[in-house]
């Protein structure tokens, strides 16, 4: 009966970890805004030419209910879902000196680095199953 118990949790430690939220985070390198015409447009269309503000953009593999928290404001809480010609979810500004979280689904919770967020202008979260991938850049990048 003991061998049968410990079988029991040994599957239920492996099926536990195996559906586990993995996150990974990417820096750019700490420089000035990469001086693109995509950067200077996006920049100047939503007003977010002040160092506090950042752009946040959800990437490839989302069909999920997206919310996010800037400290007590909520500035995105929809149903997003990729487009795939794009590679694009959906996007919004946050400010980058307030602590940011991110939930999928009323399930999973990531916050974003306080201590990192602001030193870049751009913000990239894409997923691939249960794995999260947060570039932080300040390289407009471009969706087509």
């Amino acid at each position: 009966m003991k061998a049968f118990n410990r079988i029991i949790i040994c599957f239920s430690f492996a099926f536990i970890s195996c559906s586990a939220v993995k996150t990974s985070e990417i820096y750019g390198k700490e420089m000035e805004i990469v001086d693109n015409v995509r950067s200077r447009v996006m920049i100047k269309h939503f007003n977010a030419s002040d160092k506090n503000k950042s752009f946040l953009t959800f990437t490839s593999g989302f069909d999920n209910f997206i919310t996010v928290k800037n400290d007590d404001s909520i500035v995105l809480n929809e149903k997003s879902k990729t487009m795939p010609m794009l590679g694009l979810t959906n996007s919004c500004l946050i400010f980058n000196n307030k602590e940011v979280t991110i939930i999928i689904d009323n399930k999973q919770t990531i916050k974003l680095n306080k201590q990192q967020l602001p030193k870049y202008k751009f913000i990239y979260v894409g997923k691939d199953k249960n794995h999260y991938k947060i570039e932080y850049t300040n390289n407009a990048k471009s969706f087509q």
